[in-house]
């Protein structure tokens, strides 16, 4: 009858062991994957705090899996409320077909601890309003993160952001977020308008470059010189880690109309924040000179234009 005893209460305890664990055994521990979307112009932060109408909204886009499991089929979007999806720095990403105003990212699989899977992209804004909300969102079929029993899905909201939004102001300004080859330009019914177009790359891993570009009534150089200058804003060029160089410059050209030319103006060049801008021929761009001047021409009836290169932005006016 010992034995007999002894015998159930072993049986009793291997099959509460067995209900203890054996459950667990089949179950997974879910990954939560993060999402952070931040502004690349636009906003308060930026050095660049707003689009034009019809300019490029950029934004850069992390997600992370911070374990403990991998995890399948992830799919990361980001939705503006206003604006179309433009491009982004990876081939996962394109624009949802049934939606212009939404980007899509098809990630096949996210390790735990891996590498955060990034993405520069770019929204068109409107023709109108005062600001557009992006906001992102990371999908992952639960079902790839345990056993049959986790059905559904799991998605996780990041913040959104917000760009600030403006007009043109009748074509003298224009800001956006450009890439390489691209150009920012003003009104040419402007007295004084310009161009400025970016190389074919940009250094440094850069996607895009923040730029503003704004013609804008300024003391004149001298008694008899026009009173307009071009703002060109390019934050990126002043840092270390700059998308231009002596070898990689952005070109420029800046134009004075006839109805822009006072009386008995004789100009003596183009002036970069109140300094006259050397030639080209006889000053190349170097680690001493950052903006040079390729070509000027013109005259009182025609106008003036002139063309350079630089890596750094600063004030053009006629001197």
């Amino acid at each position: 009858m010992t034995r007999k005893r002894t015998f159930f209460a072993a049986l009793a305890a291997l099959v509460v062991c067995f209900v203890a664990v054996g459950p667990a055994v089949g179950h997974t521990a879910k990954s939560r994957l993060t999402v952070d979307l931040s502004p690349l112009i636009g906003t308060s932060a930026n050095g660049v705090q707003k689009v034009t109408f019809g300019g490029k909204i950029g934004l850069h886009l992390d997600v992370t899996n911070p374990g403990p499991s991998t995890v399948n089929h992830v799919v990361v979007a980001v939705v503006a409320d206003t604006a179309t999806f433009s491009d982004a720095s990876r081939s996962e990403c394109a624009v949802d077909p049934a939606n212009a105003k939404r980007m899509v990212c098809t990630v096949k699989q996210m390790k735990a601890g891996s590498p955060t899977f990034s993405v520069d992209l770019r929204f068109t804004a409107p023709a109108s309003g005062s600001q557009v909300v992006s906001t992102p969102t990371v999908t992952v079929d639960a079902k790839s993160q345990g056993n049959a029993g986790n059905n559904g899905t799991g998605t996780t909201t990041g913040d959104p952001v917000t760009t600030v939004l403006t007009s043109s102001l009748g074509g003298a300004l224009f800001d956006s977020y450009l890439r390489g080859t691209e150009n920012a330009a003003t009104s040419a019914t402007l007295p004084q308008h310009s161009q400025v177009v970016m190389p074919n790359s940009l250094l440094g891993g850069n996607y895009g470059v923040e730029t503003s570009v704004q013609e804008q009534s300024a003391p004149p150089l001298c008694t008899k010189c026009p009173g307009f200058e071009t703002v060109l804003g390019i934050p990126a060029s002043l840092v270390a880690n700059s998308p231009f160089s002596a070898t990689n410059p952005f070109t420029f050209t800046v134009t004075l109309l006839p109805s822009g030319v006072p009386a008995h103006y004789y100009p003596t060049g183009l002036y970069h924040d109140g300094v006259l801008i050397p030639s080209c021929t006889t000053s190349p761009l170097s680690a001493t000179t950052h903006i040079c001047v390729t070509s000027f021409s013109g005259n009182k009836y025609t106008g003036f234009v002139a063309t350079g290169k630089a890596d750094q932005n600063g004030r053009l006016g006629f001197g």
